[in-house]
């Protein structure tokens, strides 16, 4: 079956999200919870699935997420029907007093962050219960020294846990250029020990000052990263079951934005069309 296809949720993009070309949104935690709101974020806006995209979850670090954050994640997810909650493989704050770090860092893929960052899945998902959580790699400028690769430690957390592979395609895009691996083989190792995977999109540029490729939600998705997405879908089958295109700012014009979602459903039906044909 073809996955839903959507975008996460801003209020620049509301006016094109009834575009049959979308069945699907990703609402962002943290643009959400908001006390003085009365309504569903989603509106009174029908989607065949929808999905709570965190930030602060913080599952690699050495301490566990806080009660709080987990009961509001679980209260919007409810709120506007969400069938699953995911968030990145990366901690945001440090292990003394739980202190902001202000973005994403990878883990060190050592033996002790993977114990501890599978200990915080099985919190979460235990937590969350029916709502599936998706786990999403990140992309980052620097890695700590580690006893395993990423893709190993990811493939591991994954087998443990049995939570789902948010899988940033355009993260993946981005580390693969900076760090020297190829695109294709760490998804081609990581996809067979995911259960159920989702997918995001996003665009990026060269950034001649740092010499490295910086994945961005105001740039339009390359046509390599397409490229890519269509080989992820393939090795993903049945098993994907939505993809989510994230745009932050520099906001395209209306026919930009449906462009854009037309053509990330036309690449997934072309790869399913076959499937679908034999049934």
């Amino acid at each position: 079956m073809t996955p839903a296809i959507g975008y996460a949720i801003r209020e620049q993009n509301r006016p094109i999200l009834s575009d049959p070309a979308i069945n699907a949104a990703e609402i962002t935690f943290e643009r959400a919870d908001d006390p003085l709101r009365v309504d569903k974020y989603v509106r009174d806006m029908e989607f065949d699935l929808v999905s709570v995209h965190a930030l602060k979850l913080s599952v690699a670090s050495p301490e566990g997420p806080g009660v709080n954050y987990l009961e509001a994640l679980k209260a919007i997810a409810i709120e506007n029907g969400a069938e699953s909650i995911s968030d990145h493989m990366g901690f945001t704050r440090d292990g003394h007093d739980g202190v902001e770090l202000g973005h994403f860092a990878p883990p060190p893929y050592t033996q002790v962050a993977l114990d501890a960052t599978s200990r915080n899945v099985d919190l979460i998902q235990d937590y969350f219960g029916d709502t599936r959580f998706y786990l999403e790699n990140i992309a980052y400028l620097f890695q700590f020294e580690g006893e395993m690769t990423e893709a190993e430690f990811l493939k591991k957390v994954l087998e443990r846990t049995g939570c789902g592979w948010l899988l940033d395609v355009t993260n993946v895009y981005a580390n693969a250029i900076n760090f020297g691996y190829d695109a294709y083989e760490f998804i081609e190792e990581v996809m067979p020990a995911a259960d159920a995977v989702q997918m995001h999109l996003a665009g990026g540029y060269w950034d001649e000052k740092a010499e490295m490729y910086i994945d961005s939600h105001s740039h339009p998705i390359p046509q390599d990263v397409f490229k890519l997405y269509r080989r992820s879908l393939e090795l993903a089958g049945d098993k994907c079951n939505a993809v989510f295109i994230e745009r932050d700012q520099n906001f395209p014009d209306e026919a930009g934005w449906r462009g854009e979602a037309r053509q990330v459903r036309e690449i997934a039906e072309e790869v399913y069309a076959p499937a679908l044909s034999t049934h």
